[in-house]
């Protein structure tokens, strides 16, 4: 730790993500298929490179849900929305990676299928940042157009009875503490997250007003940023989430879930696994 601080700057104190033994690709590639009738029409999972080697759970439970409700799904796994490119003001790279981008994803978008998420900053990329960088490219707005978080799609096939969740009452009743990731504050984006954990039986649903969890993507890992990092959290965050011992906690942001790990000890899930756990299999 010593060593990684000195020479790339990144804070001893900080956990680093762990990578997973499998990546989600393997495993899509590896198990048998899910619904090959696709009732419901084909639908583009976008995996982070996040949720692709270091929490491929999440994305696990993204596509056996979207199965589930009826869904032929395909994993893009192989490109980058470029979002560490652009927060660090890359901008000439982040636009040759959208190149790769824009040939995997377009023909897709053409198609009318929409291309989902779970990570808020990926998705809110190829909504917004991408058409700014593209310089007129149509394929980028096609792609924008398509592009939403999977709880938007999941909401639609609860509702319309194809994921099949326990009765009402036959849940004890519980808090879920959602906290939302800035990003997805900011595009206006949190009410899906809110009606897909309210549809959990015997959730009982509470956003955080706590403003930024102060991780910020890489900015809380550096040295220089690491005690503001973590004042930010100490904010309002950290001790909401220690107010609230009983409460299950959920954050939609990778960083956040990191931050609320270290500054509090405590374990804060994608409302999509929560989701998962709650939806009968068969």
């Amino acid at each position: 730790r010593a060593a990684l601080e000195r020479l790339t700057g990144i804070d001893r104190r900080r956990p680093l993500p762990v990578f997973a033994r499998e990546s989600l690709g393997a495993w899509f590639r590896r198990r048998p298929a899910g619904t090959p009738n696709g009732r419901r029409g084909d639908v583009v999972f976008f995996a982070d490179s996040f949720t692709s080697y270091t929490e491929p759970g999440i994305g696990r439970a993204a596509i056996e849900l979207l199965e589930r409700a009826g869904f032929r799904v395909e994993l893009v796994d192989d490109v980058c929305c470029g979002r560490s490119l652009i927060s660090r003001g890359l901008l000439d790279q982040a636009r040759a990676r959208h190149r790769a981008l824009l040939d995997r994803l377009a023909p897709f978008a053409r198609w009318g299928t929409p291309i989902v998420g779970v990570e808020p900053s990926c998705v809110f990329t190829l909504r917004d940042e991408l058409v700014a960088l593209a310089r007129g490219d149509e394929r980028a707005a096609a792609v924008a157009g398509r592009a939403r978080l999977v709880e938007d799609l999941l909401v639609e096939a609860i509702d319309e009875g194809a994921l099949a969740l326990a009765p009402p009452g036959a849940a004890p009743t519980r808090s879920v503490l959602l906290h939302p990731h800035c990003h997805q504050k900011a595009a206006g984006a949190v009410a899906a997250t809110v009606r897909l954990l309210e549809r959990i039986p015997g959730a009982r649903v509470g956003v955080l007003d706590a403003g930024c969890c102060g991780m910020a993507g890489s900015f809380g890992f550096e040295q220089r940023h690491y005690n503001l990092s973590m004042a930010i959290g100490e904010q309002r965050l950290f001790p909401a989430v220690r107010g609230a011992p009983d409460a299950i906690v959920a954050a939609t942001g990778l960083s956040c879930r990191q931050q609320i790990a270290h500054g509090t000890g405590r374990v804060a899930e994608h409302p999509i696994v929560l989701m998962r756990r709650a939806v009968r299999d068969g």
